[in-house]
């Protein structure tokens, strides 16, 4: 049964069909055994054994036939068994011997044998001669057939009692392994779910259903098992979310107040008049605009988070030639590298590939490492971007001579709110989101994203866009 896919109906239907089937054929087959056996051990037999009984009988006490009384003894116990009727002819003579009802009949008259005497129907008449050493002789026999089968009858209906109790023994072992069967295909999985159904209820979504059959409460059993799952990751995440946003706040919160109380005093400063020359008054619009930007970079930060956490990051991607778009990302950043005292090194030529960007998207990863990266070098430090082809993927590495990333930090560099070393962290501002967005980008163009670094020596990070066919 285990070997075919049967539905539970269509298995019920096969259980209970057998379990009236299998007795029946058994019930069939033993009856037909008894029959066979019946007729090879049956009635017929035992006449034949009847009558070599009697024949021994009369073999074995024919000398003392002259002896009525002694000769009857020797017989009757097989004529009251049988109740039968015996009579011995001397076949030379015609003399009757001896007859067993009748002492004084002697004379032999075949038309008054009692073989045609008894005419009865519920009686079986036989006529024989036997031969022995003093001589031949007839003799016919009269048996009552209701004792004769007395012995049969009593056979047979031990037999049908047996065949009765085997019936009943096996149906109910029938009963007994089918009801078995279906407990564990139905029942056991119906409990299981209705304990993992209490469980949920009380909030454990750790309870796990065993039960996994190719049958219908096994798909069924699969199926609450995946909501299980699926509730236990939405409400992981609705969790993750629910910290996130705390620590988002409190990040916040410490990050947007110390740019905010920097120009609100710089600004009293300019309204009180502090500054006393052009050049003072110049150097505080300048700390107020660097706030500023910082502040910018803060809110971009967390208008970018909440898309992310909402699943709304769109992406817009076009065909483009590696060459000609990287060019353009880069122009402006090189521009800006020229007001400053970091310098940037783009590795020419860039490769000439087709891929598949959003142009937009892509901007703003190579902003976010590049500005990480700045925070971390000297005054005297550079980036450099180099490209390379790697069968199917076009790579872009972002490199600097900064302080380094520590082993233990560049598998979690990625995650929201990380950032490493938490004193330069606060000393440069920021919430820890950018590389995390870096990361959903670049996964979004089925892309990877990694950071080699070693501390003291520079970081390394390096992103992977598929190559358009």
């Amino acid at each position: 049964m285990s070997r075919f896919n049967f539905s539970l109906r269509t298995k019920l239907i096969i259980y209970f069909i057998l379990i009236v089937l299998i007795p029946i054929i058994f019930y069939i087959g033993f009856f037909n055994i008894l029959g066979m056996y019946l007729n090879s051990n049956g009635p017929i037999t035992e006449v034949g054994t009847i009558i070599d009984k009697f024949e021994t009988r009369i073999e074995n006490n024919i000398q003392s036939l002259n002896d009525y009384e002694a000769f009857k003894n020797s017989i009757e116990d097989l004529l009251v068994q049988y109740k039968g009727e015996l009579q011995i002819i001397n076949s030379e003579s015609d003399l009757i011997i001896f007859n067993s009802e009748n002492e004084n009949i002697t004379k032999f008259e075949y038309n008054k044998l009692n073989i045609n005497a008894r005419s009865d129907t519920d009686y079986f008449t036989y006529l024989d001669e036997v031969n022995t050493p003093t001589g031949n002789y007839v003799y016919s026999l009269v048996l009552d057939m209701d004792a004769m089968y007395e012995g049969v009858q009593g056979t047979v209906m031990k037999y049908i009692v047996v065949g009765i109790v085997i019936s009943i023994i096996l149906l109910g072992f029938l009963v007994y392994y089918f009801s078995q069967t279906i407990s564990r295909q139905i029942l056991i999985p119906l409990e299981e779910l209705n304990e993992a159904t209490k469980n949920i209820a009380e909030g454990n979504l750790n309870y796990e259903i065993d039960y996994c059959a190719d049958n219908e409460l096994g798909s069924f059993c699969q199926a609450f098992e995946t909501m299980r799952l699926k509730l236990k990751q939405s409400l992981e995440k609705q969790s993750q979310y629910e910290n996130n946003r705390k620590e988002l706040i409190a990040s916040i919160s410490h990050d947007l107040k110390t740019p905010i109380t920097s120009i609100q005093g710089y600004i009293e400063g300019l309204i009180d008049g502090i500054p006393k020359d052009v050049n003072s008054y110049n150097r505080y619009l300048e700390i107020i605009k660097d706030k500023s930007i910082k502040l910018n970079h803060l809110i971009d930060d967390l208008f970018y988070f909440s898309k992310l956490e909402l699943d709304r990051l769109n992406i817009n991607k076009k065909e483009y030639q590696s060459s000609s778009v990287f060019e353009q990302i880069l122009k402006p950043i090189e521009m800006e590298f020229e007001q400053i005292e970091h310098k940037l090194i783009v590795d020419r030529p860039i490769p000439d590939e087709k891929i598949k960007i959003d142009k937009n998207r892509i901007i703003q990863v190579v902003d976010n490492i590049i500005k990480n990266a700045r925070e971390f070098i000297d005054k005297d430090g550079f980036v450099k971007i180099s490209f390379e082809v790697l069968d199917t993927y076009l790579k872009v590495t972002i490199t600097d001579n900064g302080v380094g990333i520590r082993k233990e930090d560049q598998s979690k560099l990625f995650n929201k709110f990380f950032r490493g070393e938490k004193s330069r962290s606060r000393k440069f501002g920021g919430t820890g989101l950018g590389l995390a967005i870096c990361r959903e980008i670049i996964e979004s163009h089925n892309g990877k994203i990694g950071v080699k670094s070693k501390r003291g020596e520079g970081a390394s990070f390096y992103f992977e866009l598929p190559i358009a066919n």
